[in-house]
């Protein structure tokens, strides 16, 4: 059974509102359901945004339910200049990073763990086949949002990785422990030159105070407004993905089944 997970709440309704009859699974601390589509089951877990949260939800969701493999969906910011609102990326590996604690800047930023992610081009082959735009590349896994350019331009000629996101290193760390099979997609939320995620942005060498000031000072209306026009158009790509995706594996499932 496939376990479909995502950090964000309307992330994850992007696949299950293609499914019918969702059930809770109830468990302290966990967001997770089972639904149907067509002749298949299928698991969705709300992680939760950023690594350690989302970890500890996976690592929970496993006690209670034993999935043959893992998909992560979601929105993700662009590394990669040619990116743009809506395309899709098919993940080939998943790289976590962290801070130096001698030096806490975006300059000092160093590979804690790199993760080989599967089916990336069986996922760009589905996307394609329905005329979406779709990008092979690696994800880069950040406990701090993203927000200045300037930051996603130096990640960027450090790791050379195609987009940002708060989970997916994290979440492949637990599925490789399980020696559970992981892939995952991702849709372009904001742009490589995007600016109006910069009051959420982290630069750690800067002071929680002088973080706040920013964050007030900023039009927090407009960026709001900017946010929910960006997410989407990513959901709308995301969702036209995994109406194919998941009728595309349920298709190829019954037709293995024995008669």
């Amino acid at each position: 059974m496939l376990l479909i997970a995502a950090a964000m709440k309307e992330e994850l309704e992007a696949g299950m509102e293609l499914c019918r009859n969702p059930k809770r699974i109830r468990s302290q601390g966990v967001s997770l359901w089972q639904a149907e589509r067509g002749d298949r089951s299928f698991l969705f877990l709300k992680s939760g945004v950023g690594p350690r949260r989302s970890a500890e939800s996976l690592d929970q969701a496993l006690e209670l339910v034993t999935p043959s493999r893992i998909l992560v969906i979601g929105y993700a910011g662009a590394l990669d200049a040619g990116l743009k609102l809506g395309n899709l990326v098919a993940v080939r590996r998943a790289l976590a990073f962290s801070l130096d604690k001698e030096n806490p800047d975006w300059d000092h930023v160093q590979l804690d763990g790199v993760y080989d992610l599967m089916d990336c081009e069986d996922l760009a082959r589905s996307a394609l086949s329905i005329g979406l735009t779709v990008y092979r590349g690696d994800g880069l896994t950040s406990r701090y949002v993203l927000g200045d350019p300037v930051h996603k331009r130096l990640l960027r000629r450090k790791f050379g990785a195609s987009v940002v996101d708060m989970e997916t290193a994290a979440l492949a760390r637990i599925a490789e422990s399980r020696k559970l099979p992981i892939s995952c997609v991702r849709v372009i939320s904001d742009e490589a030159e995007d600016t109006f995620l910069a009051p959420f942005s982290t630069d750690p060498s800067t002071g929680m105070r002088d973080r706040a000031r920013s964050f007030m000072d900023e039009g927090m209306i407009q960026t709001f407004r900017e946010w929910r026009e960006h997410a989407s158009v990513a959901r709308e790509s995301l969702s036209r993905f995994l109406s194919h995706y998941l009728r595309e594996i349920s298709f190829v499932a019954s037709n293995q089944m024995p008669e």
